[in-house]
């Protein structure tokens, strides 16, 4: 038996139930297919991720692929993925520090070219921290849109697309 970690009492198990994953900064990731944990006294609860990394790179992935221009928590996701500071990022993408803060913060649109850019180097950078191979060169950039973004769709990730060996590469056909 599971025991609440606040109060210690009964921890209800859930499976049926879209797990909202806001702890990776985004607030349009739902998971399905994962055990979730629930007290039953004070309510505390949580839920079990295995393979972060690896559902990391899928979020990443259906970020990269969307059509619409990205928003200031996807730059900030994509800048966390890769484990820079915002000065790094910024001086990556050879921009002022002050710019960079405006696009992560939401104060300020990103360019389609540095859209782009920001796009191939998490893509081009990406791999390293799981040891995956993520795209099978540069053809599907072609495939990027630079629309503005009416409303975000919902990226809805099932325990088996991240807990199965992925099929290499994972940027190709998916995004064209």
């Amino acid at each position: 038996m599971q025991t609440c970690w606040k109060c210690g009492n009964r921890l209800q198990v859930i499976k049926d139930r879209p797990y909202h994953y806001v702890e990776c900064g985004l607030d349009n990731v739902y998971l399905y297919g994962i055990t979730q944990y629930q007290c039953t006294e004070c309510g505390e609860g949580g839920p079990e991720i295995p393979r972060v990394g690896e559902l990391h790179l899928l979020i990443g992935r259906d970020i990269v692929c969307q059509e619409e221009q990205l928003t200031g928590p996807e730059i900030r996701f994509f800048r966390k993925e890769l484990g820079l500071k915002s000065k790094e990022m910024a001086n990556f993408l050879s921009v002022a520090p002050e710019t960079y803060s405006k696009w992560e913060n939401s104060r300020g649109n990103i360019s389609g070219v540095y859209d782009m850019q920001l796009r191939l180097l998490y893509v081009l950078n990406a791999e390293d921290t799981v040891g995956k191979v993520l795209h099978e060169g540069i053809r599907f950039v072609r495939s990027l849109g630079r629309k503005k973004a009416k409303e975000k769709k919902k990226i809805e990730i099932s325990a088996n697309e991240w807990l199965m060996p992925f099929k290499e590469p994972l940027f190709g056909e998916a995004c064209i």
